[in-house]
């Protein structure tokens, strides 16, 4: 479970639930959720923005092939 400053998105969704945080989906079978957007409001279309997200969010200076090999490490998951 995660605030929603940790994560670095807004809190309107997890202003819903009784311990105002976020419930991080499993990451197995991610591929199988990828239709639609990622997060609870599908606000990341593709797992490049997900990584650019959190590539800024945490300052991991992460270059180019660093980024594109993440993206399909959590495609093979």
């Amino acid at each position: 479970m995660h605030t929603p400053a940790e994560i670095g998105i807004d809190d309107f969704q997890a202003n819903r639930s009784p311990d105002k945080r976020y419930r991080t989906t499993p990451l197995a079978g991610l591929f199988a959720r990828s239709k639609g957007g990622f997060y609870h409001d599908g606000r990341f279309t593709y797992y490049l923005a997900v990584v650019e997200h959190y590539n800024t969010h945490f300052t991991l200076n992460l270059n180019s092939s660093e980024k594109n090999d993440l993206i399909e490490y959590l495609k093979s998951l």
